[in-house]
């Protein structure tokens, strides 16, 4: 949700394509009108004509339907068809503004149409939001909201005027929780929990590898049985970290261990989940010093680092969330991103395993009571 899509990396060059190309167009254009040719003469006076809040908005129809043309080649089957039709209704649409007075309306339904059929793709899983996908529905917003600015006053009844004044926000939220919620439930091989990057490793572990991370959970559980009692971490220098409530896991860690490298001695955090009788270590997080510099993995795709994006910190530091898809943060906090994070569990994980990015639900409602 936060990067960009090899495969739609081309709609990039598209879209500044498209804009040099506009420049360059009604540049050449003026220049003809200049010298007495008449359609040129009538073109420029229509284009002269038309406010700027509608030329805005036909540019960024016209943008989009040249970044959805050029995704056509990365997608296949019904949705590549799709995207054709998409893509040449908007620049229909863009041109239309220039010529007709009948646009408005047709451009509110192919907006709004557009906007819900990519909420349907990513909330199904069909497909994965990411920056260039998630900035074409920026656009679209942006064009829908001028085009219902354009499409009416502030007159008329009271139903109308309602609908016009809360019909844009409430576009705005949709999207932003639809892409959300998408693109968390859904994430590709190379992400985990709350969209963290996954450290690429081979597909398949090696016998060496099996035995290499064995080796390592043994050694943590042996490590950690001297924190099972939580007087004895805060001893040793171990200090909650952020703290929310609705999370039912609690990290404590301890900054004199920041510089250690995968030390089952030494870990940068020890993890307790809240139970009914108190707290309960349940595993330890060994993080690296940089945000970007992965881990050793002695067990290749056992032991897989993942790194943790867009996070909203706050300053008093008892709050954290997660950026919207469009990279903004709560007014009053910051976004960060953690250096490389590899947990190990030192309980049963059920399915998840004992080096997962996150604690199996159902082992985490059994101990906790909340999942």
């Amino acid at each position: 949700m936060y990067d960009i899509a090899t495969d739609h990396a081309p709609a990039i060059g598209a879209a500044i394509l498209l804009l040099l190309f506009l420049w360059v167009f009604f540049g050449g254009l003026r220049l003809v009108a200049r010298r007495g040719a008449s359609w040129a003469t009538r073109a420029v006076d229509a284009f002269d004509r038309t406010s700027a809040l509608t030329k805005l908005a036909a540019v960024l129809m016209l943008l989009s339907g040249t970044i959805h043309l050029a995704l056509v080649p990365g997608h296949e089957g019904i949705t590549g068809i799709l995207f054709v039709i998409d893509g040449l209704g908007f620049i229909g649409l863009g041109l239309a503004v220039f010529i007709t007075n009948w646009w408005r309306r047709p451009a509110i339904v192919w907006l709004t149409t557009t906007i819900a059929a990519y909420l349907v793709w990513v909330v199904a899983g069909w497909e994965t939001p990411d920056q260039v996908g998630i900035a074409c529905k920026l656009i679209e917003l942006v064009a829908l909201g001028m085009v219902l600015r354009l499409n009416g006053g502030i007159g008329g009844a009271w139903p109308r005027r309602l609908w016009r004044a809360t019909a844009f926000p409430l576009a705005v939220s949709v999207t932003t929780l639809g892409i959300w919620i998408g693109g968390l439930a859904h994430p590709d091989a190379l992400h985990a929990h709350a969209g963290a990057l996954l450290q690429p490793v081979g597909a398949v572990a090696t016998p060496e590898q099996r035995a290499a991370a064995a080796r390592l959970l043994a050694d943590t559980k042996a490590s950690l049985t001297r924190y099972q009692d939580l007087a004895a971490a805060i001893a040793a220098g171990y200090k909650a970290g952020p703290v929310s409530n609705a999370d039912p896991l609690l990290h404590f860690q301890n900054q004199a261990n920041a510089r250690a490298i995968l030390d089952p001695n030494r870990p940068q955090a020890l993890v307790y989940a809240r139970t009914a009788t108190g707290l309960r270590l349940v595993g330890a997080m060994y993080q690296m010093p940089a945000v970007g510099q992965w881990g050793p993995d002695p067990g290749g795709p056992l032991t897989q680092w993942h790194q943790h994006e867009g996070i909203c910190f706050s300053p008093l530091g008892i709050e954290f969330s997660f950026e919207t898809p469009f990279w903004t943060c709560p007014v009053g906090s910051t976004s960060i991103t953690t250096p490389p994070m590899l947990h190990v569990w030192i309980i049963d994980n059920g399915k998840n395993g004992p080096f997962a990015a996150d604690l199996d639900k159902t082992v985490q409602h059994e101990l906790t009571g909340r999942s």
